[in-house]
């Protein structure tokens, strides 16, 4: 597979200053999915040639603020489900320019969202391959890049599960 860390910073720079005016900045990992703030992790599987997954867990801050913007709508007027729709929408805008980069053919899910501060979003028998932590404005974002490992037994192996306090 040919994606870089590179690749994956610079799609999600692009996407969220094109389309929602959203400067993101890459930062150290320092694990930034653990906070007791609330966050909304999306997942959008990958499947074909090659297989795997794109995940992307947002802080409640940054999501409300994406939804801002991708809706049009004041922060009063935002509901939870407008969060995990915009969440899932950007994670499978993510997913799109992967699957333009791996062998085709190659298919795209409907993203998968969990929220709140203590929740589990598993990719059985996948691998993190890359990952690349997001800040704005004191928010903070994860980006991960996950292959399935076709050896792993997905009833024995839950792979890499990212759980939020």
């Amino acid at each position: 597979m040919s994606i870089r860390q590179e690749d994956l910073i610079a799609m999600n720079e692009q996407m969220w200053a094109a389309m929602l005016g959203i400067p993101l900045v890459t930062t150290e990992i320092v694990d930034p999915v653990t906070h007791g703030h609330g966050y909304i992790g999306a997942c959008v599987q990958l499947v074909g040639k090659w297989q795997g997954a794109v995940r992307l867990d947002c802080s409640s801050g940054l999501a409300q603020l994406a939804a801002r913007r991708f809706l049009d709508k004041a922060s009063q007027e935002l509901t939870i489900d407008d969060l995990r729709d915009t969440v899932g929408e950007l994670t499978n805008m993510v997913a799109g320019s992967v699957k333009a980069l791996l062998p085709q053919p190659t298919h795209v899910s409907l993203p998968s969202v969990a929220d709140g501060t203590d929740y589990d979003l598993t990719v059985r028998g996948g691998r993190v391959l890359l990952q690349c932590p997001f800040e704005c404005e004191g928010n903070s974002m994860l980006v991960s890049l996950l292959e399935r490992d076709p050896e792993a037994d997905p009833l024995r192996n839950s792979g890499p599960s990212y759980r939020v306090q």
